[in-house]
């Protein structure tokens, strides 16, 4: 017991810690203005949409269920035309499912788990700083969001007391596999629920201790092609909005898959020309309408056909839309913002997701406490004309 009673007042002084660092020079009151008006300041709306081509580069598990010693791997099933004319017949074949849920899963953890640094130098998970759930929800006890808390304002939240919500606006679609067929089973050691505990018992009653059981498991083969993409609706470029989803989509990466091991990339082929390999993705910028989706059907079976529809698709667009030889975001979103829309292909798009993380990490990420928004420099403005007005009436 006492230890216990000593973890406890370590939690509180540690708890203590992270609420006095959460007070810098950028602390504002979250109550000012209404969510929705905070959701709007600064705005500029851009509309976004990320394609790409994953490859798992080892075995990967997305957990669906548990049977009977077996976990069993999330699959779709489908009816695939194969053949032409006469010698068309249909095949039921077996895919694996990297499902929507489960991208936006790790994508909002790659930005909770974050480091965070604040003008005081004090170092923390983002989660920790606004004091967030990591598996079911953001909590804000007035339903009002911290303005600088950029996971709620884009990812959405919502709120038990009181009841309240704020829509998320990333939207995530694709995940079945190219390949089909692609599944291994393998045997795995199992430690079993509160296992320690009975092996603690049988040691002290002076029992032999029981082996581990073993269980089999589902996995996703290596070199599986997954297409997924993103849809954005951006309030503000200068809030920063286009800068998070590019990091949470490149961090995402590395949290794909439950337990061990983790981790897709993009891929890289020969799509755009025989010489050089450049990365299967494709970023879309849009003031309005985004351009045709480069979307690829699930019955597509072969990597071959399914990188020559991506590559169809991506290439789609006018000529003067492709922003070709620049990454550079502010050159894009001029771009995008005056000819209506602009699409980044290959390596160009890949750089230019990473120069936006890169500044997302920079100005936002290690500035957490007073980031450079327009929703935080809104809400500041209005706390300094409450106090002013409080000052003069206390005067008279």
């Amino acid at each position: 017991m006492p230890r216990a009673k000593e973890k406890k007042e370590s939690d509180q002084s540690e708890d203590q810690s992270v609420k006095e660092s959460r007070k810098g020079k950028g602390d504002v009151e979250i109550d000012v203005k209404s969510a929705d008006d905070l959701l709007f300041a600064g705005c500029k709306l851009v509309n976004m949409a990320i394609y790409a081509m994953l490859e798992a580069p080892q075995e990967l598990y997305f957990g669906s269920h548990t049977e009977r010693g077996l976990n069993v791997l999330e699959k779709v099933t489908l009816q695939v035309e194969i053949g032409e004319g006469e010698n068309t017949k249909y095949v039921t074949v077996e895919k694996p499912f990297y499902s929507p849920t489960k991208q936006r899963g790790v994508e909002r953890r790659a930005i909770a788990y974050s480091k965070v640094r604040t003008s005081s130098g004090a170092e923390m998970p983002y989660y920790k700083f606004f004091n967030l759930s990591i598996d079911v929800t953001n909590t804000y006890p007035n339903g009002q969001p911290d303005p600088r808390d950029i996971l709620t304002f884009l990812w959405g939240a919502t709120w038990t007391k009181p009841t309240l919500y704020l829509r998320g606006r990333v939207g995530y679609g694709g995940g079945v596999a190219v390949q089909p067929r692609s599944i291994l089973i393998k045997r795995r050691n199992r430690v079993e629920y509160r296992f320690f505990e009975r092996v603690e018992k049988e040691e002290r009653e002076g029992a032999g201790v029981t082996a581990q059981t073993t269980w089999l498991k589902e996995y996703v083969e290596p070199h599986v092609l997954i297409p997924v993409y993103r849809s954005y609706t951006l309030l503000g470029v200068k809030n920063m909005e286009p800068h998070a989803i590019a990091y949470a989509f490149l961090m995402g990466l590395r949290l794909a898959g439950a337990g061990n091991p983790k981790g897709m990339d993009v891929l890289e082929a020969y799509w755009l020309s025989k010489d050089v390999k450049e990365k299967v993705i494709v970023v879309d910028v849009s003031a309005s309408l985004l351009p045709e989706p480069v979307v690829i059907s699930p019955a597509i079976l072969s990597v071959q056909a399914a990188l020559e529809e991506f590559g169809r698709k991506a290439l789609s667009v006018d000529e003067k839309n492709l922003c070709r030889g620049f990454d550079n975001p502010d050159q894009v979103f001029d771009k995008a913002l005056k000819e209506g829309y602009c699409r980044l292909i290959g390596n160009t798009a890949y750089s230019f997701l990473r120069n936006l993380a890169e500044k997302f990490a920079e100005n936002y990420l290690m500035k957490i406490d007073a980031p450079e928004l327009p929703r935080v420099k809104e809400t500041s403005k209005e706390k300094c004309e409450e106090e002013q007005k409080t000052a003069k009436e206390e005067q008279k």
